[in-house]
């Protein structure tokens, strides 16, 4: 197909002040301590292993040397801050702990190869488990062989030692992912793109990035930071938080999870807005804190709104499963403040189905996630008291998908496998229509981080990360525009 027009350009570069900026005071400072703070690694925890190392000690176990290698990014605070929770978990379950960056299994994925020799069995077996789909993840071992799916996302200690616990006891070897029929079944054609636009950014930002409806901006982490980049302007600008600074569906407020596990924190968004265009988002506080919700990975629905008030759901991945809790925010009136009242108590919806890094959809009534058991992506349907039914399964391995306003189209991108004939795709980003039953590539986006998540813009645009390939060179967001 021709273009029908087509634009590129890059804005220009990021000020350098951004990066000497202070250390944020709101929502995270005791005492003066910075927003977020690298965990201090356990003695004796080796994080510079190779993937040739871990396949090395893995195979020359003959037999009762349970273990775990681990799959973090400096790039991901969390996959960084939850080491000594994985190495509690590990010493208390008396099995041995192997630390790998998950650019190891990247590389090896891309190139096929071990140190730059033949591929290897085991590391094909750590893909095909699901190592890539997100950071962190580890796989458990039992001698020489996997047991169970990859377990992926952030986890505090004594959930990662049951898990793991688990994986041992079962003794449930990890299942074939077969390349799943949705893109088989769409012949998984590439869509041209009408529009293209790169935003240079601050540093590598982390996965989760997301559009802020009606403001014309994206809210992301970098460097244990939250920017707001403003795609008019192209500038970046210093907002409040330190990860996962998530909008409301309507743009009006942001949640996020407190550093220290402090709780849910709610921001109103004219305010992070204005304090961020004055340079003054160390001055922001919460409008709310929730002291009952203090995981991780949020995402919110809308269940119901009229001129004052809104109803949110805000959902959180728990440990091994999910939480949500709902909330009625009503808009502040002249110079009063919003106001957040707590409607009921925290539910665990699909209770006993193994979910991990869930995404609830805009109106509150699906969510998207990992389930484990499989290690593939599926949709369901929430319903009355958090029971969940199975809406669609789209019988792949996927990294954390976005949500149409719609609810009737997903973005995500698949974790890389060595061969195709072991499951794997073509790298970039992928659009899914419910209606039509239809998986579309999208053009230009082979460059997107395997690391980052999509999302939607508007109506009829996506935005993925494109990171800078090789020391110094900059990393950017693409907005693309498909070819309708």
């Amino acid at each position: 197909m021709v273009l029908a027009s087509r634009t590129v350009s890059r804005l220009r570069a990021v000020s350098a002040a951004l990066l000497s900026f202070g250390a944020l005071a709101v929502f995270a400072a005791r005492d003066g301590a910075p927003a977020y703070e690298l965990a201090v690694l356990p003695d004796g925890v080796d994080t510079l292993s190779t993937l040739a190392a871990a396949v090395s000690r893995i195979e020359a176990c003959e037999g009762g040397c349970p273990g775990v290698v681990y799959f973090w990014s400096s790039r991901m605070p969390l996959s960084r801050s939850a080491i000594p929770n994985v190495e509690s978990a590990a010493r208390k379950l008396g099995v041995e702990l192997t630390l790998v960056g998950f650019e190891e299994l990247e590389r090896y994925a891309e190139s096929g190869g071990l140190d730059g020799s033949a591929p290897s069995r085991l590391a094909d077996a750590i893909l095909a488990a699901g190592a890539l789909t997100h950071a962190p993840s580890l796989v458990v071992y039992d001698g020489v062989r996997l047991v169970g799916t990859a377990i992926v996302g952030y986890k505090e200690a004594a959930a990662y030692e049951a898990v793991i616990a688990a994986r041992l006891a079962g003794g449930v070897l990890a299942p074939t992912i077969e390349r799943a029929s949705l893109l088989e079944e769409s012949g998984t054609a590439e869509v041209d793109v009408l529009e293209l636009v790169d935003y240079p950014v601050v540093g590598v930002p982390g996965a989760y990035f997301r559009w802020v409806p009606g403001r014309g901006a994206l809210a992301y982490e970098s460097g244990g930071r939250i920017y707001l980049l403003d795609l008019v302007d192209g500038e970046n600008r210093v907002a409040p938080g330190f990860i996962d600074f998530v909008p409301t569906p309507d743009g009006r407020y942001f949640v996020t999870p407190g550093p220290r596990n402090l709780g849910l924190g709610f921001f109103d968004a004219d305010e992070v807005f204005d304090a961020a265009r004055r340079g003054r988002s160390d001055g922001v506080r919460p409008i709310f804190v929730d002291e009952r919700m203090h995981d991780q990975y949020p995402s919110v629905g809308i269940l119901a709104q009229d001129e004052t008030s809104v109803r949110y759901r805000v959902l959180t991945s728990w440990f091994e499963g999910l939480v949500y809790r709902e909330y009625e925010v009503r808009h502040g009136v002249g110079d009063a403040p919003a106001t957040v009242r707590v409607l009921g108590e925290p539910v665990v919806p699909c209770a006993g189905m193994g979910l991990s890094t869930p995404i609830m959809s805009q109106d509150g009534t699906e969510v998207a996630a990992r389930e484990e058991a499989s290690g593939t992506t599926k949709i369901f349907r929430i319903l009355p008291e958090g029971r969940c039914e199975e809406a669609l399964s789209l019988g792949m391995p996927t990294r954390k998908v976005a949500w149409h306003s719609s609810g009737r189209k997903l973005a995500f991108s698949t974790p890389r496998l060595r061969t195709m004939a072991a499951g794997g795709a073509e790298p970039g980003i992928f659009l899914y229509d419910r209606d039509e039953r239809r998986v579309t590539r999208v053009a230009d986006s082979d460059g997107a981080s395997q690391l980052a998540f999509p999302d939607f813009v508007d109506q009829d645009a996506v935005v993925f990360l494109v990171p800078g390939r090789t020391y110094g060179e900059e990393s950017f967001f693409r907005v693309v525009r498909p070819v309708p």
